[in-house]
């Protein structure tokens, strides 16, 4: 009995510091620090230190993890680093690959100890709640800075730019895109639990109120990849999990629904011409608009980005130039593409970056597949297939779950709410690189993690398991 106790120990330290990874890593920077880009590089110092003390507490409490058969999704996640750790082995520069993906690499086993220690509904809903409250520390602060209320100023003296009102709203995060990147995926948690049965009325009104605060600091934002995520995130739960409700609830639904469209558009509104409201002088809709500008500043970058990342995957087309080296391949890169054609433009589209720092190809996918090449980009795509034959099979379990009890119902609810935020954040990987930043990627997989952990626990309540 007493060994047992102990065992629970090491699995409540590990919900704690899961729950305590959410909650301060998107709101930690180090004060008064500079580096090229000190949002980022101090949220990757946190993370490091965060994932090892994660492992080692895995590690400590493995007599209490579960002892089951290896599932789909555990396995794709196992196959993912594994591949991952190959092309850091064979990467260009192999020792600075490893020094800059390390944790990222580690993050898939941090979703395994999230599915072993088999988690309870209540300590799943406690971690959505804790992932909520870090976005809502998050998105306050950067609604202070916007309206000209920047209390934290002494510690973090960001400089702004003003020729994009959005610059105001970045908050703790470094850059609007990754705050609005961040936002997006809440706002579809915060929906899904507002939509999950057995709750009461106040319950679901808050949950209500939360998505439409983060879907407001979404659209304030401009982020435009994450509203499409958002949309598509929140058409996914709210088919799925309202499958389950009972014709009251889905008519509440249905109104809350209708009352965030209505949110969303009235921002867009307010903020696109002058008025007292648009404090900051802002043209959203201006913004939205340009994304058909093909001689945009965006677009621009856009081209030279794909072009560049597939010269890198045509010249290792198999385990790719290592994770994290992107970067390092950039520029001799371009100017290879202007050398073999100087009338292509190329040097122009170079130009337009002003000397800064390509870290990233601001799309994941062609990302994974110039770090890890055919391998690294198929063990991802394997993940993403794991989650929808997963979510498919809790879907199809869902269509009878009229006969069936709450506490079953709710974590399916949980498993299609993780879901839909996870088609939030692939899709928004479609336009920018969620999964290559610490505060997203961490989200990302410990989204992965708590699906895996509620679809599992649904279908073996069921009676009915998942793929083996």
């Amino acid at each position: 009995m007493n060994w047992r106790l102990h065992e629970n120990r090491w699995k409540w330290a590990f919900v704690v510091l899961v729950g305590l990874m959410l909650l301060i890593l998107p709101n930690f920077i180090v004060p008064r620090v500079a580096t090229l880009n000190p949002a980022v590089h101090s949220k990757t110092l946190m993370l490091q230190w965060l994932v090892v003390v994660l492992l080692l507490v895995a590690w400590l409490g493995r007599k209490s993890l579960a002892i089951l058969p290896l599932r789909l999704g555990e396995i794709t996640l196992g196959g993912f680093v594994l591949a991952s750790l190959v092309s850091v082995v064979t990467a260009v520069e192999p020792r600075y690959a490893f020094r800059e993906s390390w944790h990222f690499l580690l993050l898939p086993l941090v979703s395994l100890g999230l599915v072993r220690f088999s988690l309870s509904d209540l300590e799943r809903e406690k971690l959505f709640w804790t992932l909520v409250a870090g976005g809502v520390v998050s998105a306050v602060y950067g609604l202070c800075v916007y309206f000209g209320y920047d209390f934290l100023r002494p510690w973090y003296p960001f400089a702004y730019s003003k020729a994009d009102a959005r610059n105001y709203v970045h908050s703790f995060l470094g850059n609007p895109e990754y705050f609005g990147g961040y936002m997006a995926p809440l706002a579809v948690v915060a929906f899904g639990c507002a939509l999950a049965p057995g709750k009461e009325r106040w319950s679901r009104l808050i949950w209500v109120g939360l998505a439409a605060f983060f879907l407001l600091s979404l659209v304030l934002s401009g982020t435009r990849g994450a509203l499409l995520g958002t949309v598509s995130g929140v058409t996914y739960v709210g088919y799925g999990v309202l499958r389950q409700q009972d014709k009251a609830v889905k008519r509440i639904a249905y109104k809350a629904i209708a009352a965030l469209l209505f949110l969303c558009v009235a921002t867009v509104v307010v903020l696109s011409v002058p008025n007292p409201l648009n404090v900051r002088r802002m043209r959203l809709a201006q913004r939205f608009v340009s994304l058909f500008d093909l001689s945009s500043d965006s677009i621009r970058e856009r081209i030279l980005f794909y072009t560049v990342g597939s010269r890198m995957i045509r010249d290792h087309p198999l385990l790719g130039v290592g994770p994290g080296c992107f970067k390092l391949q950039f520029y001799p890169y371009v100017a290879r593409l202007v050398e073999e054609d100087p009338r292509a433009g190329f040097r122009h589209f170079a130009e337009t970056l002003q000397g800064r720092l390509a870290e990233h190809a601001h799309n994941d996918y062609l990302e994974f597949f110039c770090d890890s090449g055919i391998v690294g980009f198929a063990s991802f795509c394997a993940v993403v297939a794991g989650l929808v034959v997963t979510g498919r099979r809790i879907a199809r379990l869902s269509t009878k779950s009229a006969s069936l009890p709450n506490p079953l119902r709710n974590a399916m609810a949980q498993a299609q709410t993780a879901l839909g935020a996870l088609f939030c954040l692939l899709i928004n990987a479609i336009f920018s690189f969620p999964l290559h930043l610490p505060v997203r990627a961490t989200v990302f997989w410990v989204l992965v993690g708590l699906f895996y952990s509620a679809a599992y626990s649904a279908c073996d309540a069921s009676q009915k398991p998942l793929l083996h």
